[in-house]
């Protein structure tokens, strides 16, 4: 059996990071537009909520990715896509819509896959901002 190399090994385990992350975030977008259909008062809260996650999507980029492999948060949107569309999927089969406004659903899936991509992107932009501000100064330290 061959032993894999170090460089391999943080590979690998940057590459499941990034699925990891992918489900979590095609989890808690799919989260958010349920929570909106089934609560009103959720749509009200869009602005904080979305900045919550925006932050909460930003975080483990900084922790996980703040090494070599900096630039693979970019892949986390890559897989992001294909999980929010099969967790889109499985939630609208295990839970019923409304029966007394089902034409809201559509536009409200509209307006949260735009509210959801525009979060996704801006989490990972800001993980990797940041991220490249901390090697910045690292790097002025020396």
């Amino acid at each position: 059996m061959q032993d894999i190399s170090e460089d391999q090994r943080l590979i690998r385990l940057s590459m499941r990071r990034v699925l990891l992350l992918s489900l979590a975030y095609a989890l808690a977008g799919n989260a958010f537009m349920y929570a909106a259909y089934y609560n009103r008062g959720i749509i009200e809260w869009n602005v904080p909520i979305s900045l919550l996650l925006i932050a909460a999507f930003a975080a483990p980029i900084v922790r996980w990715f703040g090494n070599r492999h900096w630039y693979f948060p970019v892949f986390i949107f890559l897989f992001w896509i294909p999980f929010s569309v099969l967790i889109g999927y499985g939630l609208s089969v295990a839970l019923p819509l409304r029966t007394d406004a089902p034409d809201s659903f559509d536009l409200l899936v509209v307006v949260y896959l735009m509210i959801n991509v525009a979060v996704v992107l801006l989490g990972l932009a800001a993980g990797m901002l940041i991220n490249g501000i901390l090697a910045f100064v690292k790097r002025r330290e020396r």
